[in-house]
C-alpha cells in the first residue's frame, strides 16, 4: 500500500508537465497523428525495410496528421576480409536511404537521409552464404528503419511550433 502511494506521488509531477509517451497510442499526442503510407521500395532489402517501417510508423507519428513516406534506397557490398585464396570471407552490406515525408496534397513536410551497414561472413557450407547474406539484408533494413523512424519523429517534433518562454525583445 505504501509502495503504491509513493509511486503515485513520484509520478504526479509527470502528469502536471504534459508528459506523453512518443510510442504510446493514447493521449493528446496522437490526436493529430494519422496513418502513414509507405511507397514500394524495390529489391529484397527494400521489401524488408518497407515491412519494418509499416510495422513501426505506419499507424502514425505525433506531429504529422497523415502522410506518404517515399524512400530511395542505395546499397552495395563492401569486401572487408579475404581468405588466402583471395576469396572474400567477410563483407558488409552498406545502405544509404533518402526519405521524404509528403502530405496528401504533395507538400514536402520533411526530408532526411540515413546510412547503415550490416556485416556477414561467407561460410564454407553450401548455401550458407546465401542465408548469411539474407540475414545481413534483414539486419540492414532493420537498422535503416530505426534510423528513419528516429529522424521522422524528430522532424515531426520540429513541425510543432513551440511558444517562447519569454517574449522576444522588440528592436527599434
Amino acid at each position: 500500500m505504501i509502495r503504491a502511494a509513493l509511486l503515485a506521488l513520484a509520478l504526479a509531477p509527470l502528469a502536471a508537465c504534459g508528459f506523453t509517451p512518443v510510442y504510446g497510442g493514447q493521449g493528446e499526442a496522437f490526436q493529430n497523428a494519422g496513418p502513414i503510407t509507405i511507397a514500394e521500395i524495390p529489391g529484397r532489402t527494400g521489401h524488408f525495410l518497407r515491412t519494418e517501417l509499416a510495422r513501426s510508423i505506419g499507424n502514425g507519428v505525433p506531429g504529422f496528421a497523415s502522410g506518404n513516406l517515399e524512400i530511395s534506397l542505395n546499397q552495395n557490398v563492401e569486401r572487408l576480409a579475404f581468405a588466402p585464396d583471395q576469396a572474400a570471407s567477410r563483407s558488409d552490406y552498406v545502405g544509404n536511404a533518402r526519405w521524404t515525408m509528403k502530405a496528401a496534397n504533395g507538400t514536402v513536410l520533411a526530408t532526411g537521409s540515413v546510412h547503415e551497414r550490416a556485416s556477414f561472413n561467407f561460410a564454407d557450407a553450401a548455401y550458407a552464404d546465401l542465408a548469411a547474406q539474407t540475414a545481413a539484408q534483414q539486419r540492414l533494413a532493420t537498422l535503416l528503419a530505426r534510423s528513419i523512424r528516429a529522424e521522422v519523429i524528430a522532424a515531426a517534433g520540429r513541425q510543432t511550433p513551440v511558444a517562447p518562454a519569454t517574449p522576444a525583445p522588440k528592436t527599434p
